[in-house]
C-alpha cells in the first residue's frame, strides 16, 4: 500500500464532475480520482485551509463513530471493480479492527477530514498513478523511463473531453 494526501482538485469545464489528485506522501506520483463536485466539496474547503460553521455528514459519522466507541484510524483505496475504485474504512472499536466498505470519494473526504492516512493498493498506483511533467520553467531534464509521455497522453486525454450532454464520468 502506497499512502496518499490529497493535492489538488481540478475543476471540469462547467461540468459537476472534477478530478481530486491525489499524491503520493514519500514520492512524486499522482493519483488522478473523478469525483462529483459536491463530494469533492469538504477536500476543497480542507485545501483552502476553512471550516464551516456547521458540521457536514463526514463529521457526523466521524462524530457518531466516536460516541459508540469507534475511532477512525485509515482509509484504504483498494481495489477496482468493474472500473469502480473501492473504499475501505478502517475503525477501532473495543481494541478489534472493523473495516467498511464505501465509496472511494467518501473514504478520502473522511480520512482528509479526520487526519488519518489514506491508502493506495499498489497495482492501482501502478496502473492509474503518473509522475507530473516538470515545469519547463524549472529546466528539468526529461525523464528517461517515458513516465512524462505517460502525462502527456494524460494530458491530451483530458483536453479532449466533451462532457456537455452526457454527464460525465460516474
Amino acid at each position: 500500500m502506497v499512502e496518499v494526501t490529497p493535492h489538488t482538485v481540478i475543476m471540469v469545464g462547467e461540468s459537476q464532475y472534477c478530478m481530486v489528485l491525489l499524491k503520493e506522501r514519500d514520492g512524486s506520483r499522482l493519483l488522478p480520482i473523478w469525483m462529483r463536485v459536491h463530494r469533492a466539496q469538504p477536500i476543497i474547503l480542507w485545501l483552502r485551509g476553512k471550516r464551516l460553521r456547521r458540521p457536514q455528514t463526514h463529521e457526523l459519522f466521524i462524530r457518531m463513530a466516536e460516541k459508540l466507541g469507534g475511532e477512525l484510524v485509515q482509509a484504504a483505496l483498494y481495489q477496482l471493480k468493474e472500473g469502480v475504485l473501492q473504499g475501505r474504512l478502517v475503525l477501532y472499536r473495543d481494541g478489534q479492527e472493523v473495516s467498511l466498505n464505501c465509496a472511494a470519494s467518501d473514504a478520502i473526504v473522511l480520512a482528509t477530514k479526520k487526519g488519518v492516512p489514506i491508502t493506495v493498493a499498489d497495482e492501482i498506483m501502478e496502473v492509474a498513478g503518473f509522475i507530473p511533467e516538470p515545469s519547463l520553467s524549472e529546466g528539468a531534464p526529461s525523464q528517461p523511463d517515458g513516465k512524462v509521455e505517460r502525462l502527456s497522453a494524460f494530458r491530451d486525454f483530458i483536453e479532449q473531453l466533451d462532457l456537455r450532454g452526457i454527464g460525465g464520468p460516474t
